[in-house]
């Protein structure tokens, strides 16, 4: 039986159970999971076209929307009928506690940042670089001398506050924890789980870079559904019911983690 200590611990092939879980949610109604996933992303890029504040706003808004899959995968599960309000549960339940993860995120992001221009790193410089059809040995040098101390600062930092908030959205939407309670559990979580997540960032990605070869970006109307699902099914399997068989079991009561 599933270890009962939340979160619990799973083996390597959880990954791909993951993802086959996440498919299997999909099929139950491809069309409205790839409308949403269409809008998820047309307005992921158009923020980011915001002058000077776009990317803080992506990041404020991603946990919400995000939310909003899980909600909408949670239905699924339950074999209720997916409606467009699902879609929109972050907005409508928790959005202060959502964003506020987002915010604590791009506090790190831009504490990294900043960190590694203090350490050298010049993107104006590596931009110049790429316009040239050769670069000097010396330049070469010095643009991995201040790059490679700051690409390893970057991986320090925010690896740990990726897996923070990976499980952050639906442990606040379905387990009513507080924003520095739920990036906790969830950086718990990734650390007890770490070979799982492995294996599943890779089938993921293998996932993700398919539904890019398909024209038209039609494939990540498909690829990205599975990502949210493969998310969704993660979360059961770590923090609420997942049966010896790798399918979702009735899910945990709401109040509970």
């Amino acid at each position: 039986m599933p270890d009962n200590d939340i979160p619990r611990k799973l083996p390597a092939a959880a990954g791909l159970a993951w993802i086959k879980g996440g498919f299997a949610l999909y099929r139950k109604n491809p069309l409205l999971l790839g409308a949403g996933f269409g809008v998820f992303f047309a307005l992921m890029v158009l923020l980011g076209f915001v002058p000077v504040v776009g990317s803080a706003l992506t990041e404020l808004i991603s946990p919400i929307l995000i939310a909003g899959f899980m909600a909408a995968f949670r239905a699924l599960d339950q074999g209720e009928e997916l409606e467009l309000p699902h879609f929109f549960a972050g907005f409508t339940r928790v959005p202060l506690q959502l964003a506020t993860v987002g915010a604590i995120y791009l506090a790190v992001v831009m504490l990294t940042a900043w960190l590694a221009l203090r350490m050298g790193f010049s993107p104006s410089e590596w931009m110049r670089a790429a316009q040239q059809d050769k670069i000097d040995p010396q330049t070469a040098r010095h643009l991995m001398q201040t790059t490679l101390p700051a690409l390893l600062l970057a991986a320090v930092v925010m690896l740990p506050a990726f897996m923070a908030t990976w499980f952050a959205p639906p442990l606040i939407l379905f387990g009513g924890a507080a924003p520095l309670q739920a990036l906790a559990i969830s950086l718990k979580a990734c650390l007890r789980n770490w070979l799982a997540l492995f294996v599943y960032s890779l089938a993921i990605t293998a996932v993700l870079f398919l539904g890019m070869l398909i024209p038209f970006m039609l494939g990540l109307l498909v690829a990205g559904p599975i990502l949210f699902g493969s998310l969704y099914a993660s979360y059961q399997a770590i923090f609420a019911v997942w049966s010896e068989e790798g399918g979702p079991a009735p899910a945990a009561p709401e109040s509970g983690l």
